[in-house]
């Protein structure tokens, strides 16, 4: 388990560094990070390659049984090389150039910048590829990051143009698929097309407020700009895989603040890394995008190369609030918890200068240990003491599919903007099934359904052909399907089919929506399930579908003139079961529909129950179970369990319930026989 931070020797006077040495290895983490903003002082002038004083730093942390993560810098390209060719740079949807300064202020697609890129990449590759004391390497920083994900400059307009004329042949055939027959927007070549200029990039400034452009070509831009993206990443990755056999990745933000599709981006990869900065204080860390890190290589390890490090300043100007004592150990045990390799804080030692300056870390500005550093002193024993459950796997028995083109084109033409966020609700029904005892993954369309009993589709808003049929396999073969409002609606080309929703899919379901609308404040309607003799009430949310078919009816409306309507219905199909759930529910009512399908397809809750702000989370080594506890609730708190337990580490056994302090944690063996 690799656990330490991120540190920039370059920073540092020979003093200075020689005083943060010491801290590190005294802190007993066994990994750091180094050198993604540091091309000036990796090749101060072109082709003049200067690496003795990283060299130094890895050696000198490897003696003492730190390892580093190696970054190529190409974040922040070096003066001399923006001013020689300034065609380089960044040109946002508004046509304004990104001058020198900052960060990712260059074009992912520009081949002058590419080739650049490629030569520092394989000066580190072949400087550090071998080196004993390299654990990995990150490629660049944070790709798309600071709204730097949609160039629109003179390169990436023509290579648009041609990913499309490669895509679709002919403009009578991108015509055709993309409707532009509406409002007569009818091209004569390829080269006509220009790149949105509205987008949906986090941070990003629309050029004018309204501008209705067509979905179509607004879809296929996000999906160009994420394998541009991808493109360039590939290139330093197959040149570093070149010289090395350790791990390479990068590190995404979130599950899709960049509009970068993970799922194809670690194609290439060794592992998903991403960056995570939740709240420490009295609050419940958020493990959904745990559960997706996990899904991203089919349940392969992950790392976590950026992760919550305190409080104070913040890089936007605000603040971030101090992590309770104990909660950065909590933290760091909850990620490997879920599947976690790696977890690196951001950062060791506070900046006094750049645009971080005075923000949070580990340790601060002026050197001197105190508590956070003291508390990875901690964790990293605690990590020490765990290694013997590292290789233990996952056996969850329900997931929650995620795709990004269903994001995309939400976020594109949204659905009740801006109540409906779609990786908002997938969230919501992983936490659902977590408080009433049930773990899940987070998958792509494109994974394997047939390890799963129970499969959640989620707003499947984009669907092809292909994956119709695969639900449609899924739930013949015995599956119980659940599927949601605004499922089916589109083709991969975002145009609505003509057919009855959900479209291609309604003999599955064996239900047809026959009206729709969008639950606001003042149009709510009271629902009623009935689950087997069972009965649930919610109020309706989000949006609302009346439902006709032969299904039947476990959920009906109770007012106005949808009284009767059949809003959730269930099919059996094949040897299987398929729900359509045509409306949001309530927490405690969606509670009660997930253990009801959970009965019908044989799961079984975790033996370790908890209330709200607990969570369990089960993992299985040489065919037992553990169940990692963790307490959010800001208090003293008490877990019952319904079979024996052991407390891996204070070596005692429960029977009937375990107290965890505030911020705390435990790890139970189930005991057998």
């Amino acid at each position: 388990m690799y656990y330490g931070a991120a540190y920039y020797p370059e920073h540092k006077t020979a003093e200075e560094l020689e005083h943060d040495m010491i801290l590190l290895i005294e802190s007993g983490i066994n990994t750091v990070r180094m050198g993604e903003f540091a091309w000036c002082r990796m090749e101060p002038r072109e082709g003049e390659y200067q690496f003795d004083w990283l060299e130094a730093a890895v050696e000198r942390l490897g003696k003492a049984g730190i390892r580093s993560i190696i970054c190529t810098p190409t974040a922040c390209p070096p003066a001399w090389l923006v001013y020689k060719h300034p065609e380089v740079v960044y040109v946002d949807n508004r046509g304004l150039e990104r001058p020198f300064g900052g960060r990712r202020f260059y074009c992912y697609n520009n081949p002058v910048y590419r080739e650049y890129s490629r030569k520092i990449t394989e000066e580190i590759g072949r400087r550090f590829g071998k080196n004993p004391y390299v654990c990995g390497f990150q490629i660049d920083n944070e790709p798309a990051q600071e709204a730097s994900g949609r160039c629109h400059c003179p390169v990436c307009q023509a290579k648009f143009s041609e990913w499309l004329k490669d895509k679709y042949k002919t403009i009578e055939e991108y015509n055709r698929r993309s409707g532009n027959i509406f409002w007569g927007q009818d091209y004569d070549s390829f080269d006509q097309i220009r790149m949105p200029v509205n987008t949906i990039e986090v941070s990003a400034e629309q050029k004018m407020p309204v501008y209705f452009e067509n979905p179509t070509l607004r879809l296929e831009y996000e999906r160009f700009c994420s394998e541009s993206q991808i493109e360039y990443q590939d290139i330093q990755s197959d040149v570093l895989h070149g010289y090395t056999e350790y791990p390479v990745t990068t590190n995404g933000t979130g599950l899709a603040t960049n509009s970068i599709d993970y799922y194809k981006s670690t194609r290439k990869l060794d592992c998903y890394g991403f960056d995570y900065y939740p709240g420490l204080r009295d609050a419940a860390v958020d493990s959904f995008p745990y559960a997706f890190a996990r899904g991203v290589k089919d349940g392969a390890p992950f790392w976590v190369m950026e992760f919550m490090s305190g409080g104070g300043h913040r890089f936007g100007g605000s603040g971030r609030v101090q992590p309770n004592p104990g909660a950065l150990k909590q933290a760091v045990l909850q990620s490997f918890a879920h599947g976690a390799e790696m977890m690196l804080h951001f950062q060791f030692r506070t900046f006094p200068f750049g645009a971080e300056q005075l923000n949070y870390a580990i340790v601060d500005m002026d050197g001197v240990p105190r508590r956070r550093y003291y508390e990875m002193q901690e964790t990293a024993r605690l990590l020490k003491e765990l290694e013997p459950l590292e290789n233990a796997g996952f056996a969850n028995e329900i997931a929650i599919c995620v795709d990004y083109d269903t994001h995309w084109a939400l976020r594109i033409k949204p659905v009740n903007d801006p109540d409906f966020k779609y990786l908002d609700y997938a969230g919501k029904m992983y936490h659902v099934l977590e408080d009433n005892g049930y773990n899940s993954d987070v998958i792509s369309y494109d994974a394997d359904f047939s390890k799963y009993k129970f499969l959640i589709v989620p707003s499947a808003f984009v669907a092809s052909r292909e994956f119709q049929q695969k639900l449609r396999r899924f739930t013949e073969e015995g599956g119980i399907l659940l599927g949601t409002f605004l499922t089916s609606a589109k083709n991969e080309d975002n145009v609505g089919y003509t057919d009855s929703l959900p479209a291609g899919l309604t003999d599955v379901f064996g239900a047809v929506v026959e009206e729709v609308e969008p639950v606001f404040k003042d149009n709510h309607t009271n629902v009623r399930l009935d689950l087997d003799g069972s009965e649930a009430v919610s109020t309706d949310g989000m949006w609302s579908d009346i439902l006709g078919g032969s299904a039947r009816a476990i959920g009906t409306y109770t007012q106005d003139y949808k009284t009767d309507s059949m809003v959730i219905s269930e099919n059996t199909y094949g040897k299987g079961t398929a729900v359509y759930m045509g409306t949001d529910l309530e927490k405690e009512a969606m509670g009660e529909l997930f253990q009801y399908l959970c009965r019908r397809a044989g799961i079984s809750k975790n033996p370790v129950k908890a209330e709200e702000k607990i969570e369990v989370v089960r993992r299985v080594l040489n065919g037992e179970n553990y169940y990692y506890v963790f307490n959010f609730t800001a208090k003293e708190a008490e877990v019952s369990v319904e079979t024996p337990v052991y407390d891996y580490l204070k070596k005692c056994r429960y029977e009937e319930k375990a107290v965890l302090e505030r911020n705390g944690f435990a790890v139970l063996k189930e005991i057998k026989g």
